[in-house]
């Protein structure tokens, strides 16, 4: 009796490694992506610290409050006779602060919008920053051109300190976590500086020199890390040791705005940059190395991310305001509930009985039909069950026929043909029959099997089996060279096709073979 027809199953390649890491597909869930014009460019995002955790975007002579829920305006405060600078919440969420290019720094009520707390004493200097204390209720500070920082007591009509020695335009200041008394600053001096304000003089405990202006500083939890961008490149200080100790170089034009991401997500921290090259780059605190970037269509002012890391902002120097949500896992169920009841609905279906549907049976037919569906016990009982056969694909049954040359042009004329040409040629390489499907052709039936060659010769996964088609062809048909122009053509593409391959074998090879030095090197030392 003879043995049963079975299908030649398709070449399954190795797997390749994964196409994106993990940093990369936590990143890419923001994606629901919002763009929003705004009447100019967008220069400071915070987030409230307090849930819901609404932002408030600072633009033109507005301070416009989002709400996290619909990403929509829920309130705009325009109580602003210049263009507005730095609108910040208070970390319960109830206060806003914001200056302004005139030196004018008011305090507003979130809720109802009321001015309850103003301060003139930068004198028509824009003041650059506004910030409330983390830890203090009452206590904010502010940096300006005026070259001063100061700090403010909403209890208080006058700046409670000045700190002085800044030799230009402040641009950058920020509390210090974990020290109630301490301040830092940055600006177009090219310096970072460290203030008390327990100390007497000037205040000054500590002073960093960068080789360029300083636009955005970032004080890291625990108060002991200092991060400065300055120009296109960010500088990492550790104050207690009181040095540097990484420096990143992974933009091309000025960082303009650092963020700190410290939601409910696997590997801890990240800190984000945003630069003028329209780029937002991801960095693991551990390593200081990027782990994902996202590119944005204009030159970037200012970035925010949500305290629970669920929407990451983004306001460009062109006016646009890009929001993008994550989406968190209940939501995805929500999402796939909601399609499996609509599904229910339109295929006639109650959700909440299951009762319906065309495939529903009545009471009636249940007892016409009780029983009719009873299987037996599998051990007293053995059904054979006809499957249906699979219709055999034209180039298996010339494989069958032994029609080697058939089966192969069939192959290169199927519905993927790269893979299904590479399934052939395994099949002839273990029959011992590329010779026999090879054999007899003219530059017409030649050209496609060359054409495949030439394309997929570059991939590793298909080198040996084209090495060995390709020798068979030379073996045949070499003495035919110089007879027809196409075929002469083709195998001069083949030729620099191999040679050009060789060529970065050798490069990656004396690569490897550096790095290897390199990596010898740094553990010696």
């Amino acid at each position: 009796m003879a043995a049963p027809v079975t299908r030649v199953p398709l070449a399954r390649l190795p797997a390749l490694p994964a196409a994106s890491t993990p940093e990369q597909r936590y990143w890419g869930k923001f994606k629901s992506h919002l763009l929003i014009q705004e009447y100019g460019a967008i220069k400071s995002i915070n987030f409230s610290p307090v849930s819901p955790h609404d932002f408030a975007v600072t633009a033109s002579t507005l301070v416009k409050v989002y709400s996290s829920k619909t990403r929509a305006v829920s309130k705009t405060i325009s109580r602003f006779q210049a263009p507005a600078q730095s609108g910040s919440f208070r970390s319960d969420g109830r206060l806003l602060i914001a200056g302004d290019e005139g030196g004018l720094i008011q305090v507003f009520d979130v809720g109802s919008r009321v001015v309850i707390k103003t301060w003139d004493e930068h004198k028509g200097n824009t003041v650059n920053v506004t910030r409330f204390s983390p830890t203090n209720v009452t206590q904010a500070l502010s940096a300006s051109d005026d070259k001063t920082v100061r700090l403010w007591d909403l209890t208080s009509p006058n700046s409670t300190h000045k700190f002085i020695g800044n030799q230009d335009y402040v641009r950058a200041a920020s509390f210090v976590p974990g020290s109630p008394h301490s301040v830092v600053s940055g600006g177009y001096d090219r310096t970072v500086r460290l203030w008390d304000s327990r100390s007497a003089g000037d205040h000054l405990s500590m002073e960093f020199n960068v080789p360029a202006p300083v636009d955005a500083l970032l004080v890291l939890p625990g108060g002991t890390t200092v991060l400065a961008s300055s120009g296109p490149t960010v500088y990492v200080w550790d104050i207690i040791a009181a040095r540097r100790v990484a420096v990143l170089h992974n933009h091309q034009k000025s960082v303009t705005s650092l963020a700190l991401s410290t939601g409910p997500r696997q590997g801890g921290r990240r800190v984000l940059t945003g630069a003028l090259d329209r780029h937002v780059k991801v960095y693991d605190p551990a390593t200081w190395k990027v782990v994902h970037g996202v590119k944005y269509p204009a030159p970037i002012l200012a970035i925010g991310i949500s305290h629970d890391e669920k929407h990451l902002a983004v306001g460009m120097a062109n006016g646009l305001l890009s929001v993008r949500t994550r989406s968190s896992g209940k939501e995805k169920e929500k999402a796939k509930e909601k399609e499996r009841v609509l599904d229910m609905i339109a295929a006639g279906i109650d959700p909440i009985t299951g009762m319906g549907g065309p495939k529903s049976k009545t009471s009636a037919r249940r007892r016409r039909t009780r029983g009719m569906d009873y299987k037996g016990e599998g051990a007293d009982m053995v059904v054979e069950q006809e499957t249906k056969k699979k219709k055999e694909r034209p180039w298996e049954h010339c494989l069958r026929k032994g029609n080697y040359g058939d089966a192969l042009d069939l192959a290169l004329t199927s519905n993927q043909p790269h893979i299904t040409v590479f399934t052939v040629l395994g099949e002839l390489r273990y029959r011992n029959a590329i010779n026999a499907a090879l054999a007899g052709r003219d530059e017409n039936t030649l050209r496609p099997i060359l054409r495949w060659l030439i394309k997929h010769l570059p991939d590793p996964q298909y080198v040996s089996t084209i090495v060995e088609v390709s020798l068979s062809i030379l073996d045949l048909y070499s003495h035919d060279l110089g007879k027809s122009p196409e075929f002469d053509k083709l195998m001069r593409r083949l030729h620099l096709r191999v040679k050009q391959e060789v060529e970065n074998a050798k490069q990656s090879s004396l690569i490897v073979g550096m790095l290897d030095m390199l990596l010898a090197g740094s553990a010696s030392d």
